[in-house]
């Protein structure tokens, strides 16, 4: 009878709870893999508003280069309006990602995310990113994918 309690409540429970964690987690996180063509290239949307938590002010991102350990370099390259940032991930497969970048974009505001390497070869990636208020916040942040290679 235990045995059959166990799995009727709390194995379920267990598990609606691993998903849930899991879900809240991976909520600002993008994963993708670059093709083996030198100029193969992942392009993204990301909009930033005000979700009730404060106006957004900027966007932060940080890229990981992950497994294959391979030549290439991944990069992340982050465009609005007349703004540029780039990063890359020194060390591919490791812990640690790039540097993370900051690009002030106003209270509502689209931002253009490229996502590259230096050479042939096929590489995975993700990528944090969350919209922040002027005092750091976390606030309305939405992503769009444009373009897989």
């Amino acid at each position: 009878m235990t045995h059959m309690l166990f799995k009727k409540v709390f194995a379920p429970a267990t598990l609606l709870a691993v998903v849930a964690y899991a879900g809240g987690a991976s909520a600002h996180e993008q994963s993708g893999a670059l093709g083996k063509a030198a100029s193969a290239t992942d392009y993204y949307q990301v909009t930033c508003s005000d979700d009730g938590n404060g106006p957004a002010d900027h966007l932060f991102v940080q890229i990981k280069d992950l497994a294959p350990v391979a030549k290439p370099m991944v990069s992340i390259l982050v465009v609005n309006g007349l703004q540029a940032k780039t990063s890359t991930d020194p060390i591919d497969g490791d812990a640690t990602g790039s540097p993370g970048l900051n690009i002030k974009g106003g209270t509502t505001a689209t931002y253009y995310v490229l996502v590259s390497k230096t050479a042939a070869g096929a590489e995975n990636y993700f990528f944090d990113y969350h919209c922040l208020t002027a005092n750091g916040d976390h606030t309305g942040t939405d992503i769009y994918p444009f373009q897989n290679q």
